[in-house]
């Protein structure tokens, strides 16, 4: 009986050891692999996908490889990521997707490409057109408008893309969100409006445009 139990230990304990190697071969060429795209090292990460990294894994922020290089304003690696199958519409703890994080930075050569591949941009809260607009990005606030982005879409707490727009003293953005429909009274959960915001944050120029526009508090 001793002999069985010790001839069917040893093939469990090498099958432990080789899930264990296996397992410990994986972590490094996903820790490898993160790093390559944190770097932008392009050759480096189509190698480590071809060993088998997964491109929706974060980092330990996390933010995945797809985040990473619209942070980093990458298009070469973000199209290494989604011709590997990198799910474009992954949230990270703060509720942000790629697409997200690519219009807050004007990166509006990666949002047309998320857009393209499916990216969600009328998603309930923040969303990628409140995002441009809190920096001002015309080009990529146009592109979402195009794409049928709901000019008047509201954070979870009331705030609009003008009312973004306005707070970031961004006038251009502002006329052009007022031009295609954006409505400055609403009020977030506050009771501020638009114009509300642009006085309480000394933007002269946009209170007088806004008044101009027919704002009122």
């Amino acid at each position: 009986m001793a002999f069985l139990l010790k001839s069917y230990r040893l093939p469990f304990c090498a099958a432990a050891l080789l899930a264990c190697l296996s397992f410990q071969v994986s972590a490094g060429v996903q820790e490898d692999f993160i790093w390559a795209v944190e770097k932008g090292n392009l050759s480096d990460a189509s190698g480590l996908l071809g060993k088998g990294a997964n491109p929706d894994t974060p980092n330990r922020e996390g933010y995945t490889p797809l985040m990473i290089a619209a942070k980093e304003k990458n298009l070469k690696m973000a199209q290494l990521l989604i011709e590997a199958g990198a799910k474009p519409d992954i949230r990270n703890r703060y509720g942000e997707t790629a697409i997200m994080l690519a219009s807050y930075h004007g990166f509006t050569d990666l949002v047309r490409l998320l857009y393209i591949k499916g990216a969600e941009i009328n998603h309930k809260g923040w969303n990628p057109l409140i995002y441009a607009a809190s920096g001002g990005h015309l080009d990529t606030i146009q592109l979402l408008l195009s794409g049928g982005a709901e000019v008047n879409s509201l954070t979870d707490n009331g705030s609009t893309a003008l009312m973004m727009a306005v707070r970031g003293n961004h006038l251009d953005a502002v006329s052009l969100l007022l031009s295609n429909g954006a409505d400055p009274s609403i009020k977030n959960e506050h009771g501020d409006n638009a114009l509300a915001w642009a006085e309480k944050y000394n933007h002269p120029d946009i209170v007088q445009f806004l008044k101009n526009h027919g704002a009122a508090k």
